[in-house]
């Protein structure tokens, strides 16, 4: 699935008009936090490292063509959550995501359109939205007293999930760029961290501790990260809105 999903993607790149010959590569390095059923109910607590590379088609002073891809660890811990209702549960969850998207970045103060690479402000907040597919092995744990992990549940997954990205970027020079960027990625899955898988094979009946998961919302992730962008290509370009 990943794969035709890819092919799709490149295709894309690759169709757009050879007018635009201004590309952007890059390196990022940051963390992410999962947010789901299990653990900290933080939207915002980064705490797993991860990497990634990133792909940019200039379009016009104002739109870029944009894929990347990143990954990093997922862990959560129910005696880390405020929650008692999960503190009495005691789940945990490992696991890995590989993340490729592809969207439009939108740069809020637009590069002069005569030299994209000679920013009107060195200083830009960008935004970028569009569509991925994420590959995650996950695997659910039960945290026994003596805070060992027990027993396993392991799921090995691929869904297509949203991402959402605030950042901004300073040019340092005339090829190099430097990024900070955060973004949400909403999945369409609810087994991130197993528990969608869980709860529909276990028997709660008679459990006096209520389930703290919600079936019905799936789960999220974010990433933030720092990255090192090199431009390239015709740098003086020009092209008609």
């Amino acid at each position: 699935m990943i794969k035709y999903i890819f092919i799709i993607f490149a295709s894309l790149y690759f169709s757009i008009s050879i007018q635009a010959q201004a590309y952007e590569i890059g390196l990022m390095g940051g963390a992410g936090n999962y947010i789901g059923d299990i653990g900290r109910e933080t939207y915002f607590y980064p705490n797993k490292l991860g990497g990634g590379v990133l792909f940019k088609k200039t379009i016009n002073p104002w739109f870029s063509f944009r894929a990347n891809f990143h990954y990093f660890q997922i862990y959560a811990n129910d005696l880390d959550s405020d929650n008692l209702g999960r503190q009495a549960r005691r789940f945990a969850t490992k696991g890995k995501i590989y993340n490729f998207s592809s969207g439009i970045e939108y740069n809020f103060m637009p590069r002069n359109p005569f030299n994209l690479h000679e920013s009107i402000h060195k200083l830009t907040p960008y935004m970028f939205v569009g569509i991925g597919i994420g590959s995650f092995n996950t695997t659910l744990y039960k945290v026994a007293n003596d805070n060992t992990l027990s027993g396993s549940l392991k799921y090995d997954g691929a869904n297509i999930n949203i991402p959402m990205v605030l950042g901004i970027k300073y040019r340092l020079s005339h090829h190099f760029i430097i990024s900070i960027e955060s973004g949400a990625y909403y999945y369409f899955s609810d087994n991130l961290d197993s528990t969608g898988l869980y709860y529909r094979n276990v028997d709660l009946p008679g459990s006096t501790i209520l389930p703290t998961t919600n079936t019905n919302a799936n789960d999220w992730y974010t990433f933030s990260s720092i990255g090192l962008i090199y431009t390239f290509g015709d740098l003086n370009c020009y092209f008609n809105l």
